[in-house]
C-alpha cells in the first residue's frame, strides 16, 4: 500500500506523567463521501420558498417524498401529478435533487376494502403501470426512486416475502426501462421486534430481484448511537456477500424530542445525536444519509412521536432543534475524505474524526462514558474556527488549542493554506486523562 506524507502525531500524557508517542502515516487514499451526502425526509412540502431558502442553508442536497399511488391515480386511469410537480420543480429550482419513494395501493383494487398495504401478484401489472407512468412523468426530474417502505413490518407490507421480492424485481425492470440514468433503490429495511429480516434481505438478492437495482435502502432507528451503529454493521455484514456493503442509503434515522418511542432524547441532547450520528454513519461506510424528519407537528399531540422528529420546530417557526448541527455535517463531512485515525496510546474512549477537503479540514471529537479528557491540538492551515453544534455559532481559535473533551462533539474546522504542501497539513493531538 501507499502513504503520502501526510501525517498525524498523537501523543498521549498519562496521570503518572508518563507520555508515549505515536506517529502515524494516513493511507493515500481514506474514504471519500459523496458531495450529496446529506438528506431530509419529509422536506419542501410546504413548497414555500423560505423553506427552501432555509434548505439550502442548511447545506441539503437531497428530499425525501413518498410519491402515494393512491394520491397519483385515485381513480384507474385517472392520473394527477400536479401537486408533485410543483413539489420537485421547487426542489429542481433550488438544486435540491429528489428521492420517490414509490409505495403503497390502493382502494380500487381491492374488493373487500381491507387489504390495506398489499400487491397481490395479480395486482402487480396495475401497480407497474402506476410506476412506470410517474418514472415517465418525472424523467431528468427525480434523482432517485425507493421501491416501497419498510417491507418487513407489517404496517406497510402484508404479502409474503416472496411476493415483495417479485414486486421489487418487476418494478426495477419497468424504472430502468422508462429511465436508465434514474437511481433505483431496493429495501428500506427496518429493525422490528424480531431483528433484521434475512430472510427477506436475502430474497431480494439470491431471486436477482437486485438485477436492476443500484443500491439498498436501509433505517437504522434503534434506542441510540452506538445500537444504531452496531445495527448497520450487522446490515452492512449481511449485504456485502452480495457485494453492495459500499452501496447502503440511510434513507431514514432520527430521534423524537417527545411522545412514548422508547428511542426518545431530551432536546439538549438532540444536536449531539445529529452531529454523532452522522460523523459514525459517514466513517462507516453509508452512500447517504438522510435524516427524518424537518419539521416538528404545528400542533404536536404529546404522546405521539412522530410529531417530535423536526430538526425544526415546525413550519411556523423556524427554530432550529437540530438544524445548526446538521447544516455542519452537511457542510463540512459532504465531499470530504475521511481518514480514520488509529488511536494508537489514545484513551479509547476519545473518539477522534478527520475530514479533509481540497480547501481545508474538519476535526470532530468527543469522550465516550462518564468524565472528560484534555485534549491540546496544533492544527494545520489557517482560519481556524470552533463551532457550536447547538446554535451554529463559530468562534475564531489558536491553531494551537487545549480543549475539554466530553460528551458534546467539539466540532473545529480549518481552511488550507494555498500551494502549501502536504507536510504542512500535519495534526499534532495531546491528549490528558
Amino acid at each position: 500500500m501507499k502513504y503520502c506524507s501526510l501525517t498525524v502525531i498523537l501523543i498521549v500524557f498519562f496521570l503518572c506523567g508518563s507520555c508515549a508517542s505515536v506517529n502515524i502515516t494516513l493511507p493515500s487514499e481514506g474514504r471519500r463521501i459523496v458531495p450529496d451526502f446529506s438528506g431530509i425526509v419529509h422536506a419542501g412540502e410546504t413548497n414555500t420558498q423560505e423553506e427552501f431558502d432555509y434548505l439550502n442553508y442548511m447545506g441539503v442536497s437531497w428530499v425525501l417524498h413518498t410519491f402515494y399511488w393512491s394520491r397519483i391515480e385515485p381513480q384507474q386511469d385517472n392520473w394527477n401529478f400536479e401537486d408533485y410537480d410543483i413539489m420537485v420543480n421547487k426542489a429542481g429550482d433550488a438544486g435540491i435533487k429528489v428521492l420517490g419513494v414509490l409505495a403503497y395501493d390502493n382502494w380500487w383494487i381491492h374488493a373487500d376494502q381491507k387489504s390495506h398495504g398489499y400487491i397481490s401478484p395479480e395486482q402487480i401489472p396495475d401497480f407497474l403501470n402506476y410506476v412506470r407512468r410517474t418514472a415517465e412523468h418525472f424523467i431528468g426530474r427525480v434523482g432517485a426512486w425507493c421501491i416501497w417502505n419498510e417491507p418487513n413490518s407489517s404496517r406497510f407490507w402484508n404479502g409474503t416475502v416472496e411476493e415483495y421480492t417479485e414486486l421489487v424485481r418487476q418494478a426495477a425492470a419497468v424504472i430502468k426501462k422508462t429511465d436508465n440514468n434514474v437511481i433505483v433503490l431496493g429495501g428500506a429495511f427496518a429493525r422490528n421486534v424480531t431483528g433484521l429480516p434475512k430472510k427477506m434481505i436475502n430474497s431480494l438478492f439470491e431471486s436477482n430481484a437486485m438485477e436492476n437495482v443500484d443500491a439498498i435502502a436501509f433505517h437504522p432507528y434503534e434506542l441510540n448511537i452506538n445500537r444504531s451503529i452496531k445495527l448497520y454493521k450487522q446490515f452492512e455484514e449481511i449485504v456485502s456477500q452480495y457485494g453492495y456493503n459500499d452501496k447502503i442509503w440511510v434513507t431514514e434515522i432520527g430521534y423524537p424530542t417527545g411522545g412514548w418511542y422508547p428511542t426518545k432524547v431530551s432536546e439538549v441532547i438532540f444536536p449531539l445525536r445529529v452531529v454523532k450520528t452522522f460523523v459514525l454513519l459517514a466513517a462507516g461506510g453509508a452512500e447517504r444519509v438522510f435524516w427524518y424528519q424537518m419539521f416538528d407537528a404545528s400542533n404536536p399531540s404529546k404522546s405521539n412521536s412522530e410529531d417530535f422528529f423536526g430538526l425544526v420546530r415546525s413550519e411556523n417557526d423556524y427554530t432550529s432543534k437540530g438544524a445548526e448541527a446538521f447544516r455542519l455535517c452537511a457542510s463540512y463531512i459532504s465531499g470530504s475524505v475521511y481518514y480514520a485515525l488509529t488511536q494508537g496510546n489514545l484513551p479509547a474512549s476519545l473518539r477522534i474524526f478527520y475530514f479533509k477537503k481540497k480547501n481545508g479540514g474538519a476535526l470532530v471529537l468527543w469522550k465516550d462514558g462518564f468524565g472528560s479528557a484534555q485534549v491540546s491540538l496544533k492544527l494545520p492551515g489557517i482560519n481556524h474556527l470552533r463551532h457550536d453544534i447547538v446554535t451554529g455559532v463559530a468562534s475564531s481559535i489558536n491553531y494551537d488549542i487545549t480543549i475539554k473533551a466530553e460528551s458534546e462533539p467539539v466540532f473545529i474546522t480549518w481552511r488550507t493554506v494555498q500551494n502549501s504542501s502536504e507536510n504542512e497539513e500535519n495534526i499534532v493531538i495531546m491528549g490528558k486523562r
